[in-house]
């Protein structure tokens, strides 16, 4: 938020002034409070295999007798058809349908015809499967309802035995990633008192699982590029045209030092031979954004902010290259650090600037990176998620 200041030429002007710092105080206040107000209760690891279980053994229940919905176009509200009565069933089936909204319960409608309360359903579902939510029975929404309770149960009963080799304690502050579910959750006191989108690796460059723990947090990063994107995507770039390359911030640095040169046709030749590659200098073009997260591991993986914000209006969120882009990282860092000394206004000067420092989190938080295409939800629903890796295959 930007404070605008009243142009004082008197001294009778200075209550201006005085009234607008409180009333940015409060503000700043207000928007601290709801950036970090509980979302919901957190998924409880040490039940969460046995309500996967418990809703898997109901599902197998409901494939004695459940029947697909016939073939056909989408199914749309005010619409009347045999299919849309299909529709309902199902959906009461799976608990989507509980009847029409309001007070009172309406008996005696049109089974056959797309009503409101239908429309809640169709909602409810899409909301439960990761689906957008259109209010119809859509493509994507059809192409769900095909598939048998029987094997959504063995879904369940796949990403149960996940669940059971989580830690039933994870601490009393812990971060959770999911991968399918492209979200990010920071769990406190055992409720979610922060939740972001989040960018994953896309399938040829999968994020892989991992736990570990968010031991820094640096502000205005470099970016060391990885060999693998080297070769693939940024020499050949750098070769075309090195000066729209060098405008970017990339420069080319030896392996075993810490000094970089200008893109040159030495440079680069030294990067395809494996001795150099390229960093992208720290600043507000930088790929990394301005916040990047530290936790050891093997894969060289970590969290980071994103210049490609567009990419979170996305449902589908699998494009990084393996690495997890944060929506909102400022908050991260501040939910981090805030018990350090640092508040949101002193994380906005420091990412103004092209300094590049990074500060240890003081009793650093577990970090699990998951993959979970169903769980139950503190309200008791089934939550499923596409197999974006193709993992419930195997």
């Amino acid at each position: 938020m930007k404070l605008r200041l009243p142009n004082l030429r008197t001294w009778r002007q200075w209550p201006l002034l005085l009234a607008a710092v409180a009333i940015s105080a409060t503000t700043l206040t207000s928007e601290a409070t709801a950036a970090r107000r509980p979302v919901a209760d957190a998924v409880d690891f040490a039940t969460a295999g046995a309500q996967l279980r418990s809703h898997a053994q109901r599902y197998h229940h409901l494939a004695k007798k459940w029947q697909p919905l016939e073939p056909g176009a989408s199914l749309r509200p005010g619409q009347r058809a045999s299919r849309v009565a299909h529709l309902r069933i199902l959906l009461r089936k799976y608990g989507d349908y509980t009847g029409q909204p309001g007070p009172l319960q309406i008996s005696g409608g049109d089974p056959k015809r797309f009503d409101a309360g239908l429309q809640l359903a169709v909602e409810s579902y899409q909301r439960r499967h990761g689906l957008a939510v259109t209010g119809y029975a859509d493509k994507p929404t059809l192409i769900a309802l095909a598939r048998s309770p029987a094997e959504l149960a063995r879904q369940m009963e796949l990403n149960a035995s996940r669940w059971d080799k989580m830690p039933p304690t994870p601490g009393k502050r812990y971060i959770l990633v999911n991968i399918p579910d492209f979200r990010l959750q920071l769990v406190e006191n055992r409720k979610v008192s922060l939740a972001m989108k989040t960018v994953v690796g896309k399938s040829s460059k999968r994020t892989p699982a991992m736990s570990t723990k968010v031991t820094s947090v640096v502000f205005n990063p470099t970016w060391t590029v990885p060999r693998s994107i080297l070769l693939t995507d940024l020499l050949p770039k750098a070769r075309n045209n090195p000066e729209a390359m060098h405008k970017r911030g990339y420069r080319v640095v030896k392996y075993g030092t810490n000094s970089t040169t200008p893109i040159s046709d030495a440079g680069i030749k030294s990067a395809a031979k494996g001795k150099a590659t390229l960093r992208q200098i720290a600043g507000p073009g930088n790929t990394l954004g301005r916040v990047k997260f530290i936790m050891p591991n093997k894969q060289s993986i970590y969290l980071h902010d994103t210049q490609a914000q567009s990419l979170f209006e996305q449902r589908h969120r699998a494009f990084s290259h393996g690495c997890i882009r944060l929506q909102q990282p400022e908050e991260l860092a501040y939910a981090l650090l805030e018990h350090q000394g640092w508040d949101r206004t002193r994380i906005a000067q420091v990412t103004t600037g092209d300094e590049s420092f990074a500060i240890k989190v003081d009793d650093p938080p577990p970090l699990f990176i998951t993959y979970f295409t169903a769980w139950v939800d503190p309200d008791g629903q089934v939550q499923f998620r596409p197999d974006i890796y193709h993992l419930d295959e195997h």
